[in-house]
This record gives structure tokens, C-alpha cells and sequence, in this order.
């Protein structure tokens, strides 16, 4: 896509890196978040003054809430044709479902939705699901076609002191769930993979779709081959056997390639889809139980 076009707005842009395993296009309205999460980068090193740290802050460009859906309504319409064919994902410098920033986000929820844009919306916040603009996109079918809800899961709620713990966010994903959306799980970073298979195993009957990344930032050895190569295929076999979809990200996919041969790595992948959601092999296999 980066060869089509490239945006660079006050509120959307195009992503890279990263941060483009998650889509193509990013929407940020806030910096900061205050779930003050142990391993985030929002808070750790020289971004942190950029990103925000724990404060939640609307962008100095953006001026005033009503003034930043104005710009992201220009912005999105001057950009419609990508945006209709990519989507658009909420957001990567906040939790754009927290009480600081949910009234903006569903604001421009409203407006991808009458312009037929696919949106993804990633938070720890399982209390949305109560608010009042929540409850009434319960009843639209338009919001249940485009607007897709994930959740973080990584079953460390000590690590994650100001976040709904996992446990709710899991019984947030069966609400959701149940009255049509699709749903998806980050279990990135994968802090350890004991919790990682907890979090996947108790959501595998709400969950249409998983992204499995690590940590960054930690020392080489912090993940153990032997455990993490049996962790990684097991995984994937299990959440494909269930008939959902996995990601594996590109640290997951490098680490990988460290605890398996090139011809079992490549049948591990046949399994996943690519950052698009599109099967990387199109071959149907068959997965022993």
C-alpha cells in the first residue's frame, strides 16, 4: 500500500512497521493512557515524552475535541477510496475506549460507518460495553458489519494495574460476541506462554481472530526455544482446529524460525493468515487432534 498512497494527517495517517500488522491505517486522537502497563512503550524511553506516558492528552493539533472530528471527517473524505478498501484502526498512542477518549472514537466510528469503512478498535476497557452509545450500536446492523472490537489479553492483570482485569475483558468479548460482532485478541506481548495459552483457551468460543506477538525490549534469551516452539504450534494448530484465525506476528514469526526447521516453520504458517486476514496457503491441512 505504501506504494499507492501515502497520508500523513493530523489524525490519520499511514502506518509502518510495527505498528502496519495492525492496519494499514491508523487513526490518533489522544496521546497517553493510564492503564500503566509494565512492559508499554508509551511510558519506556525517549517517545515517552511523545507518546504521552500515563497522561491522556488530546493532540495540540487537533485543538479541541469538536475540531478533531472535523479534521478527521476531512481528512477521511479526501482519503475515502483507501480508507474504503484498507479500513482504519483505533488507535495506537491511547486506549481509545477508556472514559477520556470513547465519546471522540465513537464520534468517528459514527462517520465510518455511513461511509462504509471497516474499523478495528483495540482497547483493555471492558467497560464500554455499558455506554450509552455502545448499547444503542448494539442494535445497528451497519456497526456489526463494519466495526470490528479487540481486546489485549495477556492473563497478567498484576502487570496491567489500571486496566479492566482479563477476566472481564474476556466476558466483554462473549457480550459482543453474542450480539454479532467480530471480535479479535491481541495476546501481544506474550509475557509468558502459560498465561498465553490461558487467555486463548478461555476465549476460543467468542474470539474470530488472534494476533500473537512478544516483548520488546527484553533480552534475547528471555524466551526459551524448546517451550516457545512447542508453545507457537500448539497454539496456532488449536485456535485453527476451533475455526479461527491466527497472526502470528513478525517477532512471533522470527522466533519461530529459531525452534523449527525451515519445512515444519513453513507448515506452521500454512495455518495463518497474513496481516489482512488472507490464508497464506491456500491449501487446506489437516490438524491431528
Amino acid at each position: 500500500m505504501s506504494d499507492e498512497i501515502k497520508i500523513n494527517g493530523k489524525a490519520i495517517y499511514t502506518t509502518k512497521g510495527a505498528a502496519k500488522e495492525y492496519g494499514r491505517i491508523g487513526c490518533n486522537f489522544y496521546t497517553g493512557c493510564p492503564h500503566n502497563c509494565a512492559y508499554c512503550y508509551l511510558k519506556r524511553g525517549a517517545p515517552s515524552k511523545q507518546l504521552g506516558g500515563t497522561e491522556v492528552r488530546l493532540k495540540k493539533c487537533l485543538a479541541s475535541e469538536e475540531r478533531a472530528l472535523e479534521i478527521f471527517c476531512d481528512e477521511a473524505r479526501r482519503h475515502i477510496d483507501a480508507l474504503q478498501r484498507y479500513g482504519i484502526f483505533f488507535s495506537f498512542t491511547t486506549d481509545p475506549m477508556i472514559p477520556e477518549t470513547r465519546s471522540l472514537t465513537f464520534s468517528a466510528l459514527n462517520f465510518t460507518m455511513y461511509n462504509g469503512i471497516r474499523a478495528k478498535v483495540l482497547t483493555k476497557d471492558a467497560t464500554f460495553i455499558t455506554y450509552k452509545r455502545m448499547v444503542l450500536n448494539m442494535k445497528s446492523n451497519t456497526a456489526k458489519e463494519l466495526v470490528e472490537f479487540g481486546f489485549t489479553l495477556t492473563g497478567r492483570d498484576d502487570m496491567e494495574p489500571n486496566a479492566s482485569c482479563n477476566h472481564d475483558r474476556i466476558e466483554a468479548m462473549h457480550q459482543l460476541h453474542d450480539n454479532g460482532f467480530k471480535i479479535f485478541a491481541s495476546i501481544e506481548p506474550v509475557i509468558d506462554w502459560q498465561h498465553a495459552r490461558m487467555v486463548i483457551d478461555l476465549s476460543l468460543d467468542c474470539c474470530d481472530h488472534y494476533k500473537i506477538g512478544l516483548r520488546s525490549g527484553v533480552r534475547k534469551d528471555y524466551y526459551d526455544l524448546l517451550s516457545s516452539g512447542m508453545n507457537i504450534r500448539e497454539l496456532t494448530e488449536e485456535i485453527v482446529r476451533a475455526g479461527r484465525t491466527v497472526y502470528l506476528k513478525e517477532s512471533t514469526r522470527a522466533l519461530l524460525r529459531r525452534c523449527f526447521k525451515e519445512e515444519e516453520c513453513n507448515r506452521i504458517l500454512g495455518l495463518t493468515v497474513d496481516m489482512d486476514g488472507n490464508r497464506i496457503d491456500n491449501l487446506k491441512k489437516e490438524i491431528s487432534a
